[in-house]
């Protein structure tokens, strides 16, 4: 009678588990740092490099080559579409000028940069970055207002 009542037990747990569906647990990516520029109305969420959301076609990006605000002397390193539409968060960076702030805040802390130049790089997949050994500095790129054959670089320091 038990082999009866096991066997029993372990068809019903059988069908059981069989039309549970398994629901996948997917990681909450949260941001790592923000980006504010009030000049350009600009407030956006940038992820890890390592995130499936630190993609330019779906939000600013930090590159691979970037360091992170509290390293010391560090050179953080932003990318964003311009142009129009929904992604093209760095559309008036082109309205920025000397002495403008940007602020980064990471891990709570606020870090204040003042925009230093705003250059034209040729697009050739690289960006020139000259790196200092005695500041932090951010770079913000993205396509030259009505050239796509070139960079808008604006150089900030803090």
């Amino acid at each position: 009678m038990q082999g009866i009542v096991n066997a029993t037990i372990g068809i019903i747990l059988s069908i059981l588990i069989s039309v549970s569906p398994v629901k996948e647990i997917k990681p909450v990516e949260k941001e790592i740092m923000t980006i504010k520029i009030e000049k350009i109305n600009l407030n956006r969420k940038i992820y890890a490099k390592e995130s499936k959301l630190n993609n330019i076609d779906k939000n600013v990006i930090i590159m691979k080559e970037s360091d992170y605000p509290d390293e010391k002397f560090s050179t953080v390193i932003l990318g964003a579409h311009s142009g129009t539409g929904d992604i093209a968060f760095f559309k008036d960076l082109n309205k920025l000028s000397k002495g403008d702030v940007i602020e980064l805040t990471y891990k709570n802390k606020k870090y204040k940069y003042t925009v230093d130049n705003l250059s034209k790089d040729r697009k050739d997949g690289k960006i020139k970055i000259t790196y200092c050994s005695n500041e932090k500095r951010l770079i913000l790129y993205t396509c030259y207002p009505n050239d796509k054959s070139n960079y808008l670089v604006v150089t900030s320091y803090n």
